[in-house]
Formats: structure tokens, C-alpha cells, sequence
């Protein structure tokens, strides 16, 4: 069997299995690996080079497990590429009438007419087609282990398609490889590259990835029966006014080298209301996606602070106007209560909090949070803001600029370090084979636009990256978990050589076959030797 069959089969075997995020399946591929690995003589007599790892999937009812495999080069050394990958996949609720089908490439090939050149499938090229890579790459080079001379460290998680608990629940295995003697000098992502880049087709590589951010408004207005509307101050108004402000606002995109990426999104926005009340609304919430590629979480803030004194002043002047308006035409009901509404940070809610509650609050605090029930890690730190509200005594009108989970830290090559720039060097000396031998041209692209795992093996943070999160995210350490010294024991290089296909994450989802398995593994090995010759040596 040639290489591109023996690569097809475990891409649709992988396929096969319907492994969407947080599904009691989700680790099923990770399993799949495992014992696909436990055949080979190599892990027969090396067992422990397989971990099968519980990754804590924060307020699921589903455990995640993820797979870390290590192959050693034949010749002793501490050197050591580090590829990652994830299992998990989206769902398939756009597929419709054909969802059932979501994950058989045989019949979706039959149903889109497929030319022979492109496998269809959830996951076929976001990203099982990586993870069959990688697992081609194990199962040769613990045949072979002269074909490198570095030692290949493997992660293969879940999660990454919601909140990477897969990637930051191994962090901790790969650190005790480093305390153990092993030197990691760089990562390797197989992301396709359309993720990355959306609507690009074709060969492309990643030196960098996006950061992201979850900037998050609570805001507290004033009750008062509807009659009385202007004895109140409506959270709705005013949080539809800050979605108004930051929704797409172009002033918030954060460009990196004249490149810029959208610029937020509001992912919820809603009343803090389990009922049908006629009251004016006095809680109310709003989250956003934001890409961050220089924009640190204290320059955010900042930003969510201005954002939100806008909106409050704004919506006290429409207050203002809509009763002297309804006054002149007639209007009799209850006096207009001005307010002077005030923006505070989650730090300084939660510092009133402890101010009126006294030594206790951070115990109580924590009882709190241990009782929320499982569920969307989002709606339970949502949960804690509106519970330090209630327990800080402040009387609204005003509005709480705090962070959600996830955080992905920024990462980019194109820096002064001598391995960063070891890694952009080899990255294209695999564009130029690509060019000469295949007459082919790959795009070269600084962050990976899609946002994945290598975030949390290349961030370089420091402190005053994340105090901020820290005093500013609900639940910090327990709702939402980072291993920060591990993390920041990494700073790898990294880089993304993947697949190309079209459409990820839609019905059409297919991968190009030509390249992503007849050229692709060989520029993948050769990348691994290039990084090698590259970086600095450590032995």
C-alpha cells in the first residue's frame, strides 16, 4: 500500500469516530492511537512512553483524556521536537438533513459527487488529517530511529475547539519531561492551513499564533416597575449600547505588521433573568470575542473601561431625554432619578465586596463557586461577578469590565531570538523544497488566524500579562485553570505545517488530497531535520 492509501485509511478511520467537543466520544480517537501504538515493538518494550492522561474538562459531565507519546532517536540526546494535535471536532448541526452522515466520508463522497481528490467529513482536514500525519511520523520513526536525530515528543488532546483543556491539561507531563533531561527546542502544529487563514487554499505555514481575549461586561442598573420606568436605570439599555460600541468597532482590531484581524464579536449578550418580570431589568451581561496579536489584557481593560463609561453616560442622557420628551407631550407619571453611573474593574467590586463582608469573603467566596452547578465555564463566571455584586452592597447604576475564560497568549517568530529566527529559516527552506521539487508555491503567514494549542507551548508572558486576568476573571485557578509555570517553562518556537482543504467547520468540509498526504508527509520530515540543524544545540 502506498503511502497516500495507508494515510487515507486512518483518516477515515479517524473520521469515523464522531469525537465532537465535550461528547462522552471526545477522547475516543485519542484511544484509537493508543492502542494502534501498543502493537509496535517499540512501545512493547517502552510502555511508559505512552501516557494516556486525565485532562480535567473544567464544569463538564464528560472526562477528557489525551495521549503523549515519546519516541527517543537512536543516538542519546536530550533534543527534543515537541507536535501537537487535537482529536476533537465541531458539530454538525450545518450538515441538516445529512447530520447523520457527518462522519462517514464514503457516503458524503457519493453525496457531493467527489472528483477522487478531496475526502468530505467532519474533521477530515480539521485537523485528522494532522493527527494521521503524526501518527505516521511515530509509527516510522520507532521503526526507525536513525531517521532523526532528535527525540519527537507527541501531544494529542481534545478540547481545543472550545477551551484547550486537552492542551493545558498536559502541560504538566511535558514539564516533567523537561525537569527528566529533555531539552524542547521548538513546536510543530499540523492545523490545516485554511483554519488559519480563512478562505486561502493550498499550501501555507505558520510562524506565530493569534492571542485571544474574552472581554466581558456586567452591568447593574436600578429596579422599578414598568409604570415607573424612570425610577429605573435598565442594564439592557445600557449593555446594547456597549455591544453597539465595541461590536466590529475597527478602532479595537489590533493590527501586527500592517495585518489586521476582526475585530470583536459579541459572542451573548442577555438579561440576568430566569423569569417574566414587568420590573425594569437591573442585571444584565455581554461577552466578546477579541483577537489580540500586541494588545496586552491591562491595555484591554482599558479599553473595556472607556467602552463602558461611553455607554453608561449615554444611556443616562437617553434617559434624560426620552422623560423631558414624553413630558412635553403629556406624559404624568413618575419623576425622571438621574444617576451618575461609575465603571469599576471586577478587582474593585470584588475589593467592596471584602470591604463589607470583612475576613471571611474569600473563604465564602469559594464555597460559592464549589456549589455552582457543571456546566459552561462562561455562565458560572458570570455567575460569581453577579454574586460578588450582590455580596459588595454597591448600588447600581454601574458596570463591571472583567475577563472570561479562554486566554490564548500571542506568539510570534519574528523576533531577535536566535531560535525564533532558526525557525523562520527553516520553515523556508521547506518553501523553497516545495518550489524546486513540486513547483509549488507555499504562503507564509506570521499568526495563525484560527487560534490553537500552540499558544500555551510558545506564550512568553509575564507578570503584568497576567495579573490582570488574574484579579479580573471570575473563578481564576479553579472555574478555569492554567498551569502558568509550566506554560512559561515552554517559550518554544513554533511553527504550523498543515493540510490544505476548504471549509472547516461547514457542511463542505473536505481535504485536498494531493498535497495534504502525497507532498505534505515528506515536507513534515523535512521540516523536523531542517529544525534540527537549525536550532542551537544543547548536547
Amino acid at each position: 500500500m502506498d503511502k497516500r492509501e495507508y494515510l487515507l485509511d486512518i483518516i477515515k478511520d479517524l473520521v469515523k469516530i464522531p469525537s465532537f467537543t465535550e461528547s462522552a466520544a471526545e477522547s475516543a480517537p485519542g484511544q484509537y492511537i493508543r492502542e494502534r501504538l501498543e502493537k509496535l515493538s517499540y512501545f512493547r518494550e517502552n510502555p511508559e512512553r505512552l501516557q494516556w492522561i486525565d485532562t480535567p474538562l473544567e464544569g463538564a459531565a464528560e472526562k477528557l483524556h489525551s495521549l503523549v507519546v515519546r519516541v527517543d532517536a537512536a543516538k542519546t540526546t536530550k533534543r527534543t521536537l515537541l507536535l501537537i494535535g487535537h482529536y476533537d471536532v465541531v458539530d454538525v448541526a450545518c450538515y441538516g438533513d445529512i447530520a447523520a452522515h457527518a462522519c462517514d466520508p464514503d457516503w458524503l463522497g457519493q453525496y457531493f459527487k467527489a472528483d477522487g481528490d478531496v475526502l468530505y467529513g467532519r474533521g477530515a482536514m480539521d485537523m485528522k488529517c494532522g493527527v494521521a500525519l503524526e501518527i505516521d511520523l511515530i509509527e516510522e520513526f520507532a521503526s526507525d530511529r536513525s531517521l532523526f536525530d532528535v527525540n519527537l515528543v507527541f501531544a494529542f488532546v481534545g478540547d481545543e475547539e472550545n477551551s484547550s483543556a486537552g492542551m493545558r491539561g498536559v502541560l504538566p507531563a511535558i514539564a516533567a519531561m523537561q525537569s527528566e533531561g529533555l531539552e524542547f527546542l521548538a513546536a510543530i502544529n499540523t492545523e490545516p492551513g485554511e483554519a488559519g487563514h480563512s478562505g486561502a487554499v493550498g499550501p501555507m505555514v505558520y510562524l506565530g499564533t493569534l492571542g485571544k481575549l474574552m472581554p466581558s461586561f456586567y452591568v447593574r442598573g436600578r429596579v422599578a416597575h414598568v409604570g415607573n420606568y424612570y425610577d429605573g436605570f435598565s442594564a439592557i439599555l445600557a449593555v446594547s449600547r456597549i455591544v453597539t460600541h465595541a461590536e466590529g468597532n475597527p478602532n479595537l482590531a489590533d493590527p501586527l505588521n500592517g495585518v489586521s484581524q476582526p475585530s470583536w464579536m459579541c459572542i451573548d449578550v442577555r438579561p440576568l433573568r430566569d423569569v417574566y418580570s414587568v420590573t425594569v431589568a437591573d442585571r444584565a451581561c455581554a461577552y466578546f470575542n477579541c483577537f489580540a496579536a500586541t494588545n496586552t489584557p491591562a491595555s484591554v481593560m482599558e479599553q473595556m473601561k472607556f467602552i463602558a463609561a461611553q455607554s453608561l453616560e449615554e444611556t443616562s442622557r437617553q434617559l434624560a431625554a426620552s422623560y423631558k420628551a414624553l413630558r412635553d407631550s403629556g406624559y404624568e407619571g413618575s419623576a425622571f432619578v438621574p444617576s451618575a453611573p461609575r465603571v469599576l474593574t471586577l478587582d474593585e467590586l470584588a475589593a467592596a465586596a471584602r470591604k463589607k463582608v470583612g475576613a471571611s469573603f474569600d473563604s465564602e467566596l469559594k464555597l460559592f463557586i464549589e456549589s455552582i452547578p457543571p456546566g459552561d465555564m462562561r455562565a458560572r463566571g458570570i455567575k460569581v461577578v453577579d454574586h460578588i455584586a450582590d455580596l459588595s452592597g454597591v448600588e447600581g447604576p454601574y458596570a463591571v469590565c472583567f475577563f472570561l475564560p479562554p486566554w490564548l497568549p500571542v506568539r510570534t517568530d519574528f523576533t531577535d531570538d536566535a531560535n525564533d529566527r532558526a525557525v523562520v529559516e527553516a520553515a523556508r527552506a521547506v518553501e523553497r523544497q516545495l518550489e524546486e521539487k513540486y513547483d509549488m508555491k507555499m504562503t507564509e503567514i506570521e499568526l495563525f488566524a484560527g487560534l490553537c494549542d500552540l499558544s500555551y507551548v510558545g506564550a512568553r508572558t509575564a507578570e503584568p500579562d497576567i495579573e490582570p486576568l488574574e484579579k479580573n476573571m471570575p473563578g481564576w485557578g479553579s472555574i478555569y485553570k492554567i498551569p502558568l509555570k509550566e506554560m512559561q517553562g515552554l517559550r518554544l518556537p513554533v511553527v504550523n505545517l498543515g493540510p490544505s482543504g476548504e471549509e472547516a467547520h461547514r457542511k463542505g468540509e473536505r481535504l485536498h488530497l494531493h498535497y495534504s498526504l502525497e507532498i505534505l508527509p515528506s515536507l513534515l520530515r523535512s521540516l523536523i531535520g531542517e529544525l534540527s540543524a537549525r536550532l542551537e544545540r544543547g548536547d
